[in-house]
């Protein structure tokens, strides 16, 4: 689910966010509106309608809306000044930019009936998906009546027009980071259990990200193959590892027939072999095990024959 906010500045400023809301009926997905009359010029006003273009002029005439506050609307491209006899934007504002493709009325004429400083409403067309992109870069205006401060008359009216940011969401990509194991030779599978990466984790998912937070996704594949949870996978140069769905994981020395990999090590020497795997949309790492040679208890060689 994308979102984006941007303000229209005037001698009241108005704040726009959409967000991308799939729609669990129809499958498409729908744009909610929250606009908002922020308080920072020391001018307030009632929100009466906004007012905007779109970028696929084709989805004009399949749009609906919906809110709590909504009152009427007006769709045709190229076509809206208005909505009713009270809540239009004939003036500079057209003149600058044209006439819209939408409008969305809210409530009733000034504050005697309501005063609607924030509000929501859901766009949607009854054949596409929407998306940021629809608006990005697009005119928008938003007619206000009843401004002035707090305190005052509030006998004004605003119509204001802005064009809207880039709106085309960034695509954000789970990152995987490399992570190091340090075991001994002599090191078998817990089954049941997991063994301590170097970072204190058990996981190879802990130290990875998803938008500057914490990974939450599973491993999707190990050494360039689809992920199976429960199989033992092979490192590039020897050793067995288990990764269970969570990324918790468990190395063994030796294969089912006890065949050590690392058995030609000596006392303290390292032998060293890795495994990648891959995170949801395709960002990988390097799991490297650095595996420590031990006094195996061998009695020593012969000594060589006497001449």
């Amino acid at each position: 689910m994308s979102s984006a906010s941007f303000t229209i500045l005037g001698d009241v400023n108005v704040e726009v966010t959409i967000t991308e809301v799939i729609d669990p009926v129809t499958g498409l997905t729908n744009l909610e509106f929250q606009v908002n009359v922020l308080d920072d010029t020391g001018s307030i006003g009632d929100l009466n309608a906004p007012y905007f273009d779109l970028a696929n002029d084709g989805v004009t005439d399949s749009l609906s809306v919906e809110g709590d506050d909504v009152t009427g609307s007006a769709f045709k491209v190229d076509g809206v000044s208005k909505i009713d006899s009270y809540t239009n934007m004939n003036g500079e504002v057209i003149k600058d930019l044209g006439r819209f493709d939408g409008g969305v009325q809210f409530g009733t004429a000034g504050i005697g009936t309501d005063d609607i400083r924030s509000t929501t409403f859901t766009l949607s067309s009854d054949d596409t998906s929407l998306s940021l992109s629809d608006f990005s870069l697009q005119d928008f205006g938003v007619r206000l009546t009843s401004v002035g401060e707090e305190d005052g008359s509030r006998d004004g009216s605003l119509k204001l027009g802005d064009t809207a940011p880039d709106l085309t969401p960034v695509e954000v990509l789970a990152i995987a980071n490399d992570d190091k194991l340090v075991v001994q030779e002599d090191e078998s599978f817990n089954f049941d259990g997991f063994d301590f990466l170097d970072n204190g984790a058990t996981s190879l998912l802990a130290n990875d990200t998803f938008d500057g937070g914490a990974y939450t996704g599973q491993v999707t594949d190990i050494n360039g193959a689809p992920f199976v949870d429960g199989q033992v996978i092979v490192g590039s140069n020897g050793g067995y590892l288990l990764v269970s769905s969570n990324g918790d994981v468990d190395f063994s020395s030796s294969d089912e027939f006890g065949n050590n990999d690392f058995a030609y090590l000596g006392q303290d020497e390292v032998g060293t072999t890795t495994f990648e795997y891959a995170i949801d949309g395709g960002s990988m790492a390097t799991l490297t095990v650095d595996v420590i040679g031990i006094d195996d208890g061998l009695p020593p060689p012969p000594p060589p024959p006497m001449g």
